[in-house]
């Protein structure tokens, strides 16, 4: 292919993604500057590290949004009330009309003086900030606006590059027939290489800055139904300083056919969730069950009791004590009966 030819093939959405739930691995290196915290830095405990199911519906003649579902689980620290080896600790889901956004508080370390309550928000419409940094999203969708309903730019002319951009067949780690395109100008270190049709995927990115890691790196693809996915990647978002956003690698586990009509976009509220309406502001809560909240209140009481300071017995504490026992050694040393001399 021409540089041209991959270019327009670029500008076509792919959407053999549509319809499918995807489960894989995710561990974040998170980096925080003095402009703030990105979504993984400020979560980096519970929505950073663990396993993901990322859903994706399809297009529908009578709505121009593509319902979307992100669930985040982790390792069971220990929490008093739940039993599951994998705990759900984040989950975005949206059916274009409404948006659901959950946040655990974990419990496991709780000693009754913080709020026992997870958060949980309801917004308006298309609402998924984690869902446009999860880096799955970032490699499998090539355009995001799609999955939001937002309107596509029409009219929009082709400009050709010609001899500005040039392609060659390399053999890549992830695909013996990728295709690298890069610029013509020896001053320009901007290069990219994409699998062959009929995906046309991005596998290797450069940042733009000179000798910049590479921003987005596929080293080994999956096949389901006969397309090609990620199956290990990096996806790197940071200053060219280095030193703000977030580096994410993910591990691909399995693929699977969801019914779209079915499938459940926004989950239930867990127990113990706090939730608010951004509309009108107004706050809910959903209980714990009584034994829930009996596990929460006595594994607060034994972390609190493990955590109180324990007394220290001082010197003058066993100053005291021996001169007690020197004093009645002298007192029964002195009205000990003694017996006569013959």
């Amino acid at each position: 292919m021409s540089a041209d030819e991959l270019r327009r093939a670029q500008m076509v959405p792919r959407t053999y993604f549509y319809g499918k739930e995807f489960r894989y691995k995710i561990e974040t290196e998170s980096r925080t500057g003095v402009d703030g915290a990105t979504f993984f830095s400020g979560h980096l405990d519970i929505a950073a590290n663990g396993v993901r199911t990322l859903a994706i519906g399809k297009p529908s003649p009578h709505r121009s949004y593509i319902p979307a579902r992100l669930m985040h689980y982790q390792e069971n620290p220990g929490e008093p009330h739940i039993d599951d080896d994998l705990l759900l600790t984040y989950f975005e889901g949206t059916d274009g009309r409404v948006s659901h956004d959950f946040l655990r508080k974990l419990l496991y370390d709780f000693e009754g003086r913080r709020t026992v309550n997870s958060s949980g928000t309801v917004s308006v419409g298309h609402v998924l900030p984690a869902f446009h940094q999860d880096p799955l999203v970032s490699l499998l969708v090539d355009d995001v606006s799609i999955i939001n309903g937002v309107n596509q730019m029409d009219g929009i002319e082709f400009v050709a590059m010609g001899d500005k951009l040039q392609t060659e067949w390399i053999a890549h780690k992830a695909d013996p027939n990728a295709i690298r395109m890069s610029t013509t100008d020896p001053d320009d270190p901007f290069y990219a290489v994409y699998t062959s049709q009929p995906e046309c995927m991005l596998l290797e990115r450069r940042l733009r800055y000179p000798d910049g890691p590479l921003q987005i790196d596929i080293s080994e693809l999956m096949i389901f139904d006969g397309f090609r996915y990620p199956k290990k990647a990096t996806y790197r978002a940071v200053t060219p300083d280095g030193t703000f956003g977030y580096i994410c690698s993910i591990e691909l586990l399995d693929i699977r056919e969801i019914d779209v009509h079915d499938f459940e976009w926004i989950p239930p509220w867990p127990a113990g969730t706090e939730w608010m309406r951004e509309k009108d502001r107004k706050r809910f809560h959903v209980p714990y069950s009584d034994a829930q909240l009996a596990s929460i209140q006595q594994r607060a009481l034994a972390n609190a009791r493990a955590d109180a300071p324990q007394p220290k017995s001082s010197w003058f504490f066993y100053l005291n004590l021996g001169l007690i026992g020197l004093i009645i050694a002298m007192v029964v040393y002195r009205f000990w009966p003694r017996s006569e001399p013959v």
